[in-house]
């Protein structure tokens, strides 16, 4: 299923976040089982974008960490997804993809080129890890669902932009790379 999206939803700036210097992407380089796949990740939040350079940073013993700052030329002719909210979709999604497709709706294992929805934080993981592990009951359920859930709009998810494809990472044109100083 594809969904529109305006394409002034997408044609801010894109920040990633990372301990490395790039400006081009080599999805060869993604790890698998994140919130929407193997993929490259960005958001339009220039803040989140630090936070995260700060922490791939101290997590490689880094001095500091880099924002490469991308433009999305446009994206016409691609398969769009965007998650509104952390919803029961969502939800299916992030399961699926972190390798626990067993526990969600099958058509959460629908591919895309570009999805765009909240982010699953260390607190979010710390949901999603206690559903799985069966702590408000059991997975399959749907009251132990709507429980984790409900537990995740408790938190302040920010956005991400994840490419998937080689044909929607080609979208994007490399503006800039700076450094981000561990406070």
């Amino acid at each position: 299923m594809v969904i529109l999206v305006r394409y002034a939803e997408l044609s801010s700036l894109l920040y990633h976040g990372s301990d490395i210097s790039f400006d081009k992407i080599d999805l060869q380089r993604s790890s698998p089982h994140k919130d929407f796949g193997s993929g490259f990740y960005t958001t339009n939040d220039r803040t989140q974008a630090e936070k995260f350079a700060r922490l791939k940073a101290r997590r490689s013993q880094a001095h500091h960490g880099y924002v490469e700052v991308f433009g999305l030329d446009n994206y016409e002719g691609l398969a769009v997804k965007k998650f509104e909210a952390a919803n029961e979709d969502w939800f299916d999604f992030v399961l699926c993809n972190r390798g626990f497709g067993s526990l969600a709706n099958a058509q959460a294992l629908e591919t895309y080129d570009i999805v765009i929805g909240p982010v699953a934080n260390d607190a979010v993981g710390l949901v999603l890890n206690q559903y799985i592990a069966g702590t408000y009951g059991v997975p399959y359920n749907r009251v132990s669902k709507e429980t984790a859930i409900r537990l995740l709009l408790t938190q302040k998810l920010h956005n991400q932009v994840f490419f998937g494809t080689e044909q929607a990472v080609a979208r994007l044109s490399f503006s800039e790379v700076y450094d981000v100083y561990l406070d």
